[in-house]
């Protein structure tokens, strides 16, 4: 085989191996992302949505209009939400900007799983506090801290 030849050939190969090196690499990264949006949404049916829940009915029964809502079929950020009425008697659909919302939103691409609490969204005010954690967060004991500091602030925001 000629000098010209042989070297062509080596550079064809290597290219060859790259391309399927980054095929396989992108395919374990697909892979790890499902398999980490499987765990979210795992996590989630089996501590969070329960007690999220139970927040909505709490709240529910002490006056404060409450729902808990999700999209665990998003591919790229599928999250679960309780929206929940800061002002005891008024309905969210009344509220406008004054509807509190705690979240919890996967993130594939990062694996990370956003923390979002939103109490305050009057012009001026900054009432929100966002914390991108591991999938290890979202537990029942992580997500009630969250929430009770989300519906805390909340009242505070909006007392009378």
């Amino acid at each position: 085989m000629s000098l010209v030849k042989k070297a062509i050939e080596e550079h064809k190969a290597a290219i060859a191996a790259r391309a399927a090196s980054k095929a396989a690499a992108a395919v374990n990264t697909q892979v790890a992302r499902d398999a980490f949006l499987s765990e979210f949404k795992a996590r989630v049916e089996a501590g969070v949505r329960p007690l999220l829940d139970a927040f909505a009915s709490d709240l529910v029964a002490s006056r404060h209009d409450a729902l808990v809502d999700d999209d665990l079929a998003n591919p790229y950020k599928p999250y679960i939400s309780v929206r929940f009425s800061p002002v005891a008697g008024v309905k969210l659909e009344d509220l406008a900007s004054r509807e509190s919302v705690f979240t919890l939103r996967a993130f594939a691409a990062t694996r990370q799983v956003h923390h979002v609490s939103s109490y305050d969204q009057r012009s001026g005010e900054h009432g929100v506090t966002h914390e991108a954690l591991g999938i290890e967060s979202v537990n029942p004991s992580r997500v009630e801290r969250g929430f009770e500091e989300c519906l805390r602030a909340a009242l505070k925001a909006w007392q009378a």
